[in-house]
């Protein structure tokens, strides 16, 4: 009989602790009803490892939410013994949280390993991020002309006429209940004729929209304006070279109508002359080359606006022309501008070319469309739609 009592109070204190437990989580005590539970566990409750489960991962989602991620991996490990599945998600997307921290910090090796330890587990997703980091560490052993500048207010004028591309290109399931756009982010510059006032016409690279989606998604125009203010338009194609870069048999550009236009006196647009880059040079006594986009080794992911000062074309057929810039994958579709002047005082700015394809390993062979290739069909669009 006094085995039996035993035994019996043996078992109410364990569900009890149950039941504490479960009060402390109701509180958001996760600590606290981890506790308890963990003192439970010889109850053969059928219910235990669930709200040991919910436990583990609401503490380490707390501690994934406040950076914390090393607690967040004991937490989210633990979980794992429970329920391998459910865990190993959360456990991959705090890997990656984790890497993207160090990638804005320019810590690339340790952003790859942590990347790749988010594909371990399951996050394949993050194959894209850990093939880029690779090629910015790649990059940064090799680039040895890089004269890259961060654009700020006393960059050039025609900086600022440099916005980001947003293109929807599928939808991919989530979760159970849910889903997410994937996206593809490229550069684009508004171009006008100098006399217009209004801009409705951009240009990018052919190569950039070739995985667009319409079912999926509009394509967004997002640029910066004089008072730092930002200005979205959606996009629709109004010509496309249809670039393929495996054969590289036609020239890799594509124009695009916004929404609504943009003011000059908002954004002062890059200059069109129908005169080509050739020409140009020829012309003017004092000259360089420039380009501009969003290089994705540079801020979060390319966040931040880059442009090469000075180089030079050093080379050009029907297709395209060739540089010695400085660049990296993201700035594809931003401009390439030619810096013109006869007498040193009055300077020119001219829109001569998109940014198409990089060569060799040092992401200084930059090629880019001329803009002479299609500057009939630009001149129909803002004849067209810039009045």
């Amino acid at each position: 009989m006094k085995i039996f009592i035993i035994i019996y109070l043996s078992y109410s204190f364990l569900y009890a602790n149950i039941e504490e437990g479960d009060k402390e989580f109701s509180k958001g005590n996760y600590l606290q009803a981890i506790q308890y539970y963990e003192q439970s566990k010889n109850t053969n409750n059928p219910k235990l490892n669930q709200k040991l489960l919910r436990s583990y991962i609401s503490i380490a989602d707390h501690y994934s939410y406040i950076y914390k991620f090393d607690e967040a991996k004991i937490y989210y490990t633990k979980a794992m013994t429970l329920d391998k599945n459910i865990a190993k998600k959360k456990l991959a997307r705090v890997y990656e949280k984790e890497a993207n921290l160090y990638y804005k910090g320019k810590k690339f090796e340790t952003a790859l390993t942590l990347y790749k330890k988010s594909v371990e587990y399951g996050n394949e997703n993050v194959i894209a991020k850990v093939n880029d980091t690779r090629m910015i560490i790649e990059h940064a052993k090799n680039l040895t002309n890089d004269n890259r500048k961060i654009v700020n207010s006393k960059s050039p004028q025609w900086t600022q006429a440099i916005g980001r591309l947003i293109i929807p290109t599928k939808v991919q399931m989530a979760t159970k209940s849910g889903f997410k756009i994937n996206i593809k982010k490229c550069s684009a510059t508004l171009v006008n004729f100098d006399e217009l006032e209004n801009s409705r016409i951009i240009v990018t690279a052919s190569h950039c929209i070739s995985e667009y989606d319409k079912k999926v998604g509009l394509l967004r125009f997002i640029i910066k304006t004089k008072k730092n203010q930002i200005i979205q338009k959606y996009a629709t194609i109004y010509k496309d070279s249809n670039f393929d870069p495996k054969l590289k048999k036609s020239s890799d550009y594509a124009i695009l109508i916004l929404s609504s236009a943009i003011s000059k006196k908002e954004v002062v647009p890059v200059t069109i002359d129908k005169r080509s880059f050739i020409t140009l040079q020829k012309e003017y006594k004092y000259h360089f080359a420039s380009l501009a986009g969003f290089s994705s080794d540079i801020g979060d992911y390319g966040s931040d606006l880059t442009y090469d000062p000075k180089c030079e074309i050093s080379y050009y057929n029907k297709l395209y022309g060739q540089s010695n810039c400085s660049g990296f994958k993201g700035a594809s579709g931003g401009p390439v501008v030619l810096t013109t002047s006869k007498d040193k005082k009055k300077v020119e700015y001219y829109f001569i070319g998109v940014i198409s394809h990089f060569r060799g390993k040092k992401f200084n062979e930059i090629y880019f469309a001329p803009h002479h290739i299609f500057y009939k069909s630009l001149q129909k669009a803002i004849n067209r739609y810039n009045k």
